[in-house]
């Protein structure tokens, strides 16, 4: 509900997460709809940066990322199949793991090979997420989220290319929910003022 009211205040509208792990839902302008998608990072999070994560990892360990960036993560990262095993199949909080590869998405962001995972990521989300909605290209949809909001132009060349209308990216809904909290306060104290106006 924040992200809803700090990227759509009470319009209908489209209302996306995307971090380290992705979600969506539709908000009416009054109520969020009930969530068929973020099914988590083994069983869905098209687009987060866990699903990214893991795409890299495994073209990493496939030998199937070109070898200048294969280079450079193995420079900054030192990954190999046990450190991979280890900290997704026995440590907590594998998503998050999977995630901390982001970073090294963003300083590459314009390598070809990147730049491909990124539309690749961005497109099985809208697919399998936002084209699910029949009435999809009729509302504004909001993104909220690191990934999202880093990775903004290869996401909106994504959504252009099927028709998503595409309004707010946000990095993080408080600064917009809080303005959004006050001034709903300030305009139901001046409704509470008028109504008392008219018995005075």
């Amino acid at each position: 509900m924040g992200t809803a009211y700090a990227t759509l205040g009470t319009q209908p509208g489209i209302v996306c997460n995307i971090g380290t792990g992705s979600d969506m839902s539709f908000f009416d302008g009054e109520y969020l709809s009930a969530s068929l998608h973020g099914n988590g990072y083994v069983l869905g999070d098209e687009g987060s940066g866990a699903w990214f994560g893991k795409q890299l990892i495994m073209d990493f360990l496939y030998g199937t990322m070109p070898r200048d960036v294969a280079k450079l993560f193995e420079e900054q990262y030192h990954v190999t199949k046990e450190v991979v095993v280890k900290n997704v199949y026995q440590k907590d909080r594998p998503n998050a793991y999977l995630a901390s590869f982001v970073p090294f998405m963003d300083q590459n962001r314009l390598n070809p090979y990147i730049d491909t995972l990124l539309r690749n990521g961005f497109d099985e989300f809208v697919r399998t997420h936002i084209m699910t909605y029949p009435s999809y290209a009729e509302h504004e949809c909001n993104f909220v989220g690191r990934v999202a909001f880093h990775f903004d132009m290869q996401l909106r060349d994504v959504c252009e290319l099927h028709g998503v209308n595409v309004g707010r990216i946000l990095k993080s809904p408080i600064k917009p929910l809080f303005d959004f909290v006050i001034q709903r306060e300030m305009d139901n104290a001046l409704t509470v003022g008028n109504f008392g106006a008219e018995f005075e």
